[in-house]
């Protein structure tokens, strides 16, 4: 899935934030594709984490700042997101590297970039845009 002007929240660092989770998943689609998925799939995982933990702060405070209305369906979102992340580390702690779950991460994410980041995120934009002098 590619980054477009419609993925947008109106904020630069939460849209470039956006932009590598975009930037990560197609990444990994290749790697997977040609067959290194298993070398990097604790990586990823990882990645994820880490940014889940970095950018999800960020994120609510903005929708609380600018008391955009999906502000508790982007925190449920987020809950969930941490969920599906533990399930497949717990999967991988349980039995390593499994090429099915590797692209069940993958479509996860691309899943949450077309419904979160394109359905809840970018109805943060009208508020920053309506706070805006």
């Amino acid at each position: 899935m590619k980054w477009s002007d419609r993925f947008a929240t109106g904020i630069e660092d939460l849209d470039r934030q956006h932009k590598m989770l975009f930037r990560m998943s197609e990444d990994y689609r290749e790697t997977l594709s040609e067959g290194r998925g298993g070398a990097v799939y604790i990586l990823m995982l990882d990645s994820l984490e880490d940014y889940a933990r970095a950018h999800f702060g960020i994120e609510e405070r903005c929708m609380f700042r600018y008391q955009c209305p999906a502000a508790q369906q982007n925190s449920e979102a987020h809950a969930q997101f941490v969920e599906a992340l533990a399930h497949f580390r717990k999967r991988y702690d349980a039995a390593g590297f499994s090429l099915s779950d590797a692209y069940q991460v993958v479509d996860y994410i691309d899943e949450w970039l077309a419904h979160h980041i394109g359905g809840i995120d970018v109805q943060l934009k009208p508020c920053v845009e309506r706070a805006e002098p």
